[in-house]
């Protein structure tokens, strides 16, 4: 069974943090506490989004992560 999704921060957590005053108005609420959701994970979960570990459609969740990536904030690996 999988654990998870892997990410990282588009160019490292520096430039994540420099990005995303960049992008901050594109974001809605939920992609903010989404957001916020993925970045406690890089400290608790060595950077895995775990299975089951979002609360929203997989529709949702795939638009969501497909916007992060396209606003240069995170990039998506394998399942692990």
């Amino acid at each position: 069974m999988a654990k998870g999704l892997a990410f990282t921060f588009h160019g490292g957590a520096t430039a994540f943090i420099d990005r995303l005053a960049v992008v901050i108005d594109d974001l809605d609420d939920a992609d903010i506490r989404l957001l916020d959701q993925i970045t406690q994970w890089s400290w608790t979960n060595d950077c895995v989004i775990p299975t089951g570990g979002i609360q929203l459609s997989v529709t949702e969740v795939e638009q969501r992560l497909t916007k992060y990536n396209r606003l240069g904030l995170l990039d998506f690996g394998q399942r692990v």
